[in-house]
């Protein structure tokens, strides 16, 4: 594994000392985001998004990918999270337990993106490019809120009720490595995009959850969203 991590580096590393700026640009964006697993029923929350971002492209490669393949970092500020609820059966029958999580990361993606001109439209001018890219990113938690209660009206003992607020990351894992698979147009210097952004980092174990069969597992939810965005690029000089 580390061997596979070290080789992409590397390629990653050679590409970009091999391209040159093209563009810098902006983009914010809003969609659902929510926390996903198999265990617990559950609803999202709004998902927010702020990008600046650099483009490096190819221009004085001699491949025919030079005026099409681009590569594309920056940094993000974006939130996730989402709802939870559960409904126990046995001793605690009609017991509801239910959680709430607002988060907010910093994310750095490295994403491969290719572009390509759409057929001209009549009577406008500029082209329009449709672009799409795909590429890891690393998502660091900033701040954020969690709360957990559990309700059991049929078992009134205090350790079966309870009501918990928190700083969010002291309760979940700071850190997501996440995949990132978008699409969206181009036209002038105006952008839309489209992406889904899932996280594989679990946010948190626990043995406090029961399937529909009785059997008790581990809680492994994951931050996943689906954003749509606007921006706004302006090209750039080439560093010499």
């Amino acid at each position: 594994m580390k061997k596979k991590v070290f080789i992409l580096l590397f390629v990653f590393t050679a590409m970009f000392a091999s391209a040159q700026w093209t563009y810098f640009g902006f983009r914010a964006g809003m969609g659902f985001a929510n926390i996903s697993d198999d265990i617990l029923m559950r609803r999202g929350i709004v998902g927010y998004n702020f990008t600046a971002y650099i483009n490096y492209g190819f221009g004085q490669s001699e491949s025919y990918l030079r005026n099409t393949f681009y590569l594309q970092t920056g940094v993000s500020l974006m939130r996730r999270g989402g709802y939870c609820s559960q409904t126990y059966t046995g001793y605690t029958m009609g017991a509801i337990r239910e959680g709430f999580y607002d988060m907010w990361y910093a994310q750095v993606p490295v994403l491969a993106a290719f572009q390509f001109e759409l057929p001209k439209i009549p009577y406008i001018d500029d082209p329009f490019y449709l672009h799409a890219y795909v590429g890891p990113a690393v998502s660091v938690g900033l701040w954020g809120d969690a709360r957990e209660r559990k309700v059991a009206p049929t078992y009134a003992q205090s350790s079966e009720n309870y009501d918990h607020e928190a700083k969010a990351f002291d309760v979940v894992n700071r850190l997501d490595v996440n995949a990132i698979m978008g699409i969206g147009l181009h036209w002038r210097n105006f952008t839309f995009d489209v992406y889904y952004d899932h996280g594989f980092m679990v946010l948190y174990d626990e043995i406090d959850i029961s399937d529909l069969d009785g059997k008790r597992k581990a809680f492994s939810g994951n931050n996943q969203a689906f954003i749509f965005s606007l921006g706004y690029k302006l090209p750039v000089y080439r560093n010499n």
